[in-house]
């Protein structure tokens, strides 16, 4: 059973990382990978999702015909969802691309200072399809990357003995000329960053979530310097903050949808009022009973939920912020007030659920940074997928006239190279 707590227990309370070993076998299969290509993506396929891609050697990607047929695969219910979700994040990324993308000129004294923006030219999209497939998460990447400006857009996703989901085809699909490749897992970091010879090209950039063994797939091939990475993702999580009029089997719901990611995803609720905190303990051994598919095991609520005690609203604020959550609700009379005091956190919602962000209805995307990291990672949005160069220009008077001042300055470095290249643009022609 989820405990009631209070704050200076809260402040104890560990997260989930990623373990050591976990790194050391991911370092073992991306070397792999790199020296031994599509052979080793074959091998831990079939170790770890059981799927022989024997005979595939040159056709590991989806073909046209299937990401055709997905539509009608899924009835028109399905389509509408994945439809309405899929222009409302479009339109809220579009609208920030019109800013991320202008050019900044600054006039500096006879010359001037350009910052360009340019999108990312090759971006790979990992897409889980274990025991949760993510049609959501291909849509929150491709249509980002999209607006960006990305002209380049391959997916990879774990193979299917039944086939890839219809509705992760149907999205691929809807983002015009992608390529769908049937492999996961930490060799499908290692393709998309080494490249497939003759299979697959490698990319520029990774982004989009996935296991243990995939988040550290990543950071492993970003600190290589192959690759940029959205973020470093860990556990999914949620925080709380709730008054006394805060609706306590809704609060609860919310808690456990953010369980059901994995059994190591925080879901925590920080309010002031006894009433409420002692309800809702009681609504999640409810909600937990009524659930047919008893995906939320109560070893998770315990290890990693809480209810948390506060003197007030203040308080939580403060635990909030140090905490910096992933996704942050605030439930309270006084809401948008709090919603203002609050730094630290992937994304907000006032008086809202985040599933519904989850499946893109407010246009956010939840793709967002985890495990404390808000405190200086922005959740995915085309800043991203763009690269910003700085183009400068002096004139031969500017150069001659600040020469000696920067040699100067190279000389305080003792950068004897780096004056002489100054001073000499300060002579006369």
């Amino acid at each position: 059973m989820i405990k009631i707590i209070s704050a200076s227990q809260f402040e104890k309370k560990k997260r989930s990382g990623i373990p050591n070993e976990v790194f050391q076998r991911v370092a073992v299969i991306l070397e792999n990978v790199r020296k031994n290509g599509f052979d080793a993506v074959a091998k831990y396929t079939r170790k770890f999702d059981g799927f022989d891609l024997t005979g595939l050697e040159t056709d590991i990607m989806i073909s046209d015909q299937e990401m055709a047929d997905a539509a009608k695969k899924l009835s028109d219910k399905q389509k509408q969802a994945i439809d309405t979700a899929f222009s409302r994040v479009e339109l809220a990324q579009r609208a920030i691309a019109k800013k991320a993308l202008l050019q900044t000129r600054v006039r500096v004294g006879n010359g001037y200072v350009l910052l360009r923006p340019r999108a990312i030219e090759k971006v790979g999209i990992y897409v889980p399809g274990g025991r949760a497939s993510l049609p959501s998460s291909l849509m929150m990447a491709g249509v980002t990357a999209k607006a960006a400006g990305v002209k380049d857009i391959i997916v990879c996703t774990p193979p299917q003995k039944e086939g890839i989901s219809p509705a992760i085809l149907y999205v691929a699909q809807k983002l015009g000329m992608i390529s769908v490749y049937q492999i996961g897992g930490a060799q499908a970091i290692g393709a998309m960053a080494y490249g497939l010879l003759g299979m697959m090209e490698k990319v520029d950039m990774i982004c989009g979530p996935g296991n243990v063994y995939v988040a550290a797939a990543k950071q492993i091939v970003s600190s290589e310097g192959l690759v940029k990475i959205d973020l470093a993702a860990g556990p999914s999580e949620v925080l709380i903050i709730a008054d006394e009029t805060g609706n306590p089997k809704l609060i609860t719901a919310d808690m456990l949808a953010q369980a059901e990611h994995g059994t190591n995803s925080p879901a925590i609720l920080l309010t002031n009022s006894r009433k409420l905190a002692e309800a809702a303990q009681a609504q999640i051994a409810t909600q937990l009973a009524n659930l047919k598919q008893k995906e939320i095991p109560e070893q998770s609520i315990r290890d990693y939920g809480a209810i948390v005690l506060v003197s007030d609203l203040e308080e939580a604020i403060e635990l909030a912020n140090n905490y910096a959550p992933e996704h942050l609700e605030v439930f309270a009379k006084d809401a948008d007030s709090i919603a203002k005091k609050l730094t630290n956190a992937g994304a907000i919602f006032i008086n809202t659920c985040e599933s519904f962000a989850d499946y893109g209805m407010s246009g956010g995307n939840h793709i967002l940074p985890t495990g404390g990291t808000a405190r200086f990672s922005s959740g995915l949005s085309v800043y991203n997928f763009l690269v910003r160069t700085y183009v400068e220009f002096m004139t031969d008077e500017e150069q001659r006239k600040l020469a000696d001042l920067t040699g100067v300055f190279a000389d305080i470095e003792g950068l004897e190279a780096h004056s002489k290249a100054a001073r000499f643009r300060g002579e006369k022609p």
